[in-house]
């Protein structure tokens, strides 16, 4: 089957689309803009997740509702109160805005997880290990732990259930192994990425540092980087100041009006919020009408 979009071009181009699309997210509360990158980022996440667990993508939507939930807590501006909590008003405006900064949050953590995927370790050395190489090794740590950490946690606490059968604690005595158990956990992450930055600066990753691979630069590569580049400009310094301000307070702004002034151009950044996604979803199809011909 025919590599995917971002397996095809090169790497920088790559990491352009991402940063670009995470400069976007933390510069606008549109809540359209924020919808369509947030469809795009969970369901290219679900095609990369496809056959494999789906937690990663869980605890983010569990964020971004408790968010929501809990900025009308806090945060009690607004015109239309849903309903009072003792003397505070609980006000739809800032539910609904809530809910959107979660999304916002939700759609930065996909992106990078969809970054590290589509972009990888091996890729992100040939990009920055010869102008950044102790930054481009620091952030290859906190990569490479963060799914260590996590395993080594299970197993950890697999063994610890085993021997102390930790289910029949009580409430304090959990306490008191859950807090062992994070010394352990502690103790064991300063060691390890301890030898392991010992292990990568006698390798020379900390210098500059050349690459196994050798990504070439085409013509289609230039076009990419020219419509990201354009297109990031015009909304980053037109659309957005101008054409996307939404209203949450102290009344929520009709949606409906609200899109149709600047329908092609939410159109637009639909399709170029969801352009991995799409090219997923044809190469799929294209791999179902092959096997279909067998």
């Amino acid at each position: 089957m025919k590599p995917s979009f971002f397996k095809t071009v090169h790497p920088f181009v790559a990491a352009c689309y991402y940063l670009l699309m995470l400069l976007l997210t933390m510069s606008t509360d549109n809540p359209v803009l924020l919808s369509s990158i947030f469809f795009g980022c969970l369901s290219l996440r679900l095609f990369y997740l496809a056959g494999k667990s789906k937690r990663s993508i869980i605890y983010p939507l569990i964020f971004m509702l408790v968010i929501g939930l809990t900025n009308p807590l806090f945060i009690h501006r607004g015109a239309t109160v849903l309903f009072f909590l003792g003397r505070q008003p609980i006000t739809a405006e800032a539910a609904v805005y809530g809910l959107f900064m979660g999304m916002k949050i939700a759609s930065v953590i996909y992106l990078f997880q969809n970054m590290q995927s589509a972009v990888g370790m091996e890729k992100f050395f040939y990009l920055f290990g010869k102008r950044l190489p102790k930054l481009t090794v620091i952030l290859a740590l906190i990569f490479r732990f963060i799914p260590l950490f996590r395993y080594y946690f299970t197993e950890l606490n697999q063994v610890q259930q085993t021997f102390q059968q930790t289910r029949k604690l009580r409430l304090r005595e959990k306490a008191t192994y859950g807090l062992d158990l994070f010394g352990h956990l502690f103790t064991w992450l300063l060691e390890s990425s301890m030898d392991t930055a010992d292990a990568m600066k006698a390798r020379g990753y900390t210098t500059q540092r050349s690459s196994r691979l050798v990504f070439k630069w085409h013509f289609y590569d230039t076009l990419v980087i020219l419509l990201l580049g354009g297109s990031g400009l015009f909304y980053l310094s037109v659309f957005l100041p101008e054409g996307a301000a939404y209203t949450f307070y102290p009344y929520l702004e009709a949606v409906g009006p609200f899109i149709q002034q600047q329908a092609f151009y939410y159109l637009f950044f639909f399709i170029f919020a969801c352009l991995p996604t799409f090219n997923k979803l044809r190469e799929g199809i294209t791999w179902l009408i092959l096997q279909l011909r067998i």
